[in-house]
């Protein structure tokens, strides 16, 4: 091999070294920047926050609060559906960059993520159908309730001695299909996905007693991803002051939810 060919190779392995050490030392905003685009995971069965609409596509309030945040850091957002039970753990592993999945914040969950500012607020409800004559969970009796899997709502329901069966589903649509079709004697889910639901999975559902307990809601990141939490904080405070949230937000539940009820 010439000598011209040899120092040529050479030259080109040494940037590859460095390229490939850049792009190791960048953090994950940088290469969200770079790659133009942000991944982000959610179950895909949470209506009307995030669900499969009637073309086949993700729709919900989530993906729409996702592609708003992305436009504002000048990328794309692009939507992975996971199970809810490992969806911290596929945050972690790095199958996706963050949680915009109607996640909320938790001490036990702030051990091991990162979150933003609270997106939204919610709260756990007890649905039953509406020719139960209960006034409370708390007046249920040995009864069957439905809850999603790794929610906090299961592990509020695991203190109380008063349900006999607990029914863990992978999504809060065969939560609800499991109540109408009279296989559980009510669920627990969060407040404004059950008062949605009626109208649009046509079911008798109807919220009994108060609400068990309030819940902000965040965006997951990784711990060592401060700058990416950064931007995201900063993109919705934008979305918020610029009237994008609020108008989302009545698209979707004619109110403004980041507004505690």
């Amino acid at each position: 091999m010439k000598k011209s060919k040899i120092i040529l190779l050479s030259v080109l392995m040494i940037s590859l070294f460095f390229i490939g050490c850049n792009n190791k030392d960048q953090t994950t905003m940088e290469k969200i920047k770079d790659k133009g685009e942000m991944t982000f995971a959610m179950t895909g069965g949470y209506p009307p926050f995030n669900f499969i609409n009637e073309d086949g596509n993700l729709d919900g309030f989530d993906i729409d609060i996702a592609n708003a945040l992305a436009k504002e850091m000048g990328v794309e957002a692009k939507p992975i559906t996971t199970a809810w039970d490992g969806i911290i753990g596929g945050l972690l592993s790095k199958r996706f960059d963050t949680i915009i999945g109607s996640m909320a914040i938790t001490e036990a969950r702030l051990e091991k993520v990162n979150f933003t500012n609270p997106y939204y607020y919610d709260g756990a409800q007890f649905f039953t159908s509406s020719n139960c004559d209960l006034k409370s969970i708390k007046d249920l009796k040995d009864g069957k309730v439905g809850v999603v899997t790794g929610t906090t709502y299961h592990n509020a329901l695991t203190e109380m001695d008063n349900i006999a069966q607990i029914m863990q589903f992978e999504s809060d649509v065969d939560n609800i299909m499991a109540l109408e079709q009279n296989r559980i004697d009510g669920l627990v889910t969060g407040r404004f996905v059950g008062l949605q639901a009626p109208e649009k999975y046509g079911v008798d559902l109807v919220p009994v007693g108060e609400m068990l307990y309030s819940e902000d809601i965040g965006i997951a990141v990784r711990k060592e991803d401060k700058d990416f939490l950064d931007s995201l904080n900063k993109a919705l405070k934008t979305i918020v002051e610029n009237g994008t949230y609020e108008k989302i937000s009545y698209k979707w539940f004619n109110t403004n939810i980041l507004e505690k009820q």
